[in-house]
This record gives structure tokens, C-alpha cells and sequence, in this order.
């Protein structure tokens, strides 16, 4: 799993990560740190950039739920956005789509925490 972080040139107080590979149990150990790190330094809030993540176990919807709740307890939100299609039935067969925005686009999850 490999993790960016950049700025929103849109709104700067909002980052974007880009995920790229797996995000499952093996991952979750080094990908947490980095998540809940990004989140402190995002103080109007944290888009996830999933184009790339070609696979998530139920250990990576962990991780994703606790960085969300986090987020939640700071008055913060998350985003998700670009899903592929078979990421996306992931999320709508576990009931996450209806817990943690998702957008087609960065810039449309970039304007949902403007």
C-alpha cells in the first residue's frame, strides 16, 4: 500500500491522500498511522483518493470506520472518491457507502467539505 498526501489547491486547510494497492490486514498497521497523522494536519477535512486500491479486506473497512469516527469526534469529515466498481460493491454489500461519503471525482469530494 502506498500512501500521498498533498494539499487541495482548491482549499488548502482540505488534503487529499492518494491510496494505491490493498488496503487489508496486512496493510492496516502501516497505513493507520499515516491516516490518523493526515487527518491532524486536515483541519476542514480529508478526502481519500481510492482509484488506484485494487483490493479492500474487512480489516481495511476497519481501518477506514475508526479514521472516520476520529474525524467525526474533531467536527471533521472524510470522503471517498473514485472508487472502481468492484471497490465500490464492497462498500454498498457491507453498508459502508451509506456511512462514509463517497464521490465520483476528487474535485466533487474536495467541494462536498467546502
Amino acid at each position: 500500500m502506498t500512501f500521498a498526501l498533498s494539499a487541495s489547491t482548491a482549499n488548502p486547510r482540505i488534503n487529499i491522500v492518494a491510496l494505491s494497492g490493498r488496503l487489508s490486514v496486512e496493510t492496516e498497521g502501516q497505513i493507520q498511522p499515516q491516516l490518523m497523522e493526515a487527518m491532524k494536519q486536515s483541519p476542514h477535512g480529508l478526502v481519500l483518493d481510492m482509484e488506484t486500491v485494487a483490493f479492500v479486506s474487512s480489516a481495511g473497512l476497519r481501518t477506514l470506520l475508526i479514521l472516520a469516527k476520529e474525524m467525526k469526534k474533531n467536527d471533521n469529515i472524510l470522503a471517498l472518491c473514485c472508487l472502481n466498481e468492484a471497490i465500490m460493491e464492497v462498500f454498498r454489500i457491507s453498508g459502508f457507502d451509506t456511512i462514509i461519503s463517497i464521490y465520483p471525482t476528487i474535485e466533487k469530494g474536495v467541494d462536498a467539505l467546502k
